[in-house]
């Protein structure tokens, strides 16, 4: 049996091999050998196949490189659009802290007009400090009142450019005198170092009840008149001339991010 291929084989050589002899001898009508015409129609289908493989790797290398650049584009685009959604959320949060000045309203509303936006940077309720950033430089006066929209957050402590520190209604040294919103009774709001507040000086006979909101007085020539400040957690008796009330601030001071600096404020220009 393998001999017989073997044969065959080599039978098939020896045709092919007269075939191109003979194909050599003789000529196409254009002059050329016939051979020749075979090899070049055996060769274009390679030479084609290689065109094409050559096109296709072409293609394949730009379409990897244009992939590349478009995922570059994507995420330049998102990180772009990020950008955006972040200051549109800051000018949306700046312009609420503007209306919400607007809303103060009453003897305040002329305070609140030239009011100061800032952002929060850092805060310590329980030791009753935070950091304020302006968007740009701007001169702030020690005592200078700093609210929100539900109330008294503190007072400026210290201020150097667009950096401001506050010392929060909560620290241990801060005071506000405070009345009910009829003018009945008049207290004085303290910090704990907490965040609670207590309220003093509130007669023994007062009614004064759960839930009571307080507003400042303009007493202690530091805060405006009118803007809340504490509203009242519990009451107890004493055997003393005062209540023991215990209070709580009616600014979110543990999460407030925007606040407003009252520059415009001071005791002797207070309105009637």
């Amino acid at each position: 049996m393998t001999y017989r291929r073997v044969f065959v084989v080599r039978l098939a050589v020896l045709w092919v091999l007269l075939e191109a002899f003979a194909a050599w001898q003789v000529r196409t009508p254009d002059g050329a050998r016939l051979l020749t015409s075979w090899m070049r129609a055996l060769a274009l289908p390679i030479v084609a196949t290689a065109d094409a493989a050559v096109v296709t790797t072409e293609a394949l290398v730009t379409g990897v490189r244009d992939y590349r650049q478009v995922m570059a584009d994507n995420r330049r685009m998102r990180l772009q659009l990020e950008t955006l959604i972040a200051r549109q959320q800051l000018l949306e949060e700046d312009l609420k802290a503007l209306r919400d000045a607007s809303l103060l309203g009453g003897p305040n509303a002329e305070y609140a007009a030239g009011a100061i936006v800032a952002r929060c940077i850092f805060r310590d309720v329980r030791a009753g400090t935070m950091e304020v950033r302006t968007a740009e430089s701007v001169v702030v006066t020690r005592d200078t009142p700093v609210v929100t929209r539900d109330g008294i957050v503190g007072r400026i402590t210290h201020s150097e450019g667009r950096r401001h520190w506050l010392q929060l209604i909560t620290h241990a040294a801060a005071a506000a005198a405070v009345r009910t919103d009829d003018r009945r009774l008049e207290g004085l709001v303290l910090g704990s170092g907490t965040p609670s507040l207590s309220v003093a000086y509130v007669p023994r006979q007062a009614d004064l009840e759960r839930g009571t909101v307080l507003i400042t007085s303009g007493g202690d020539g530091i805060f405006p008149p009118g803007i809340p400040v504490a509203w009242v957690v519990a009451v107890r008796e004493t055997e003393g001339p005062f209540l023991e009330i215990a209070a709580a601030p009616t600014a979110e001071l543990d999460s407030t991010r925007v606040v407003l600096l009252l520059p415009r404020w001071s005791a002797g220009e207070a309105p009637p």
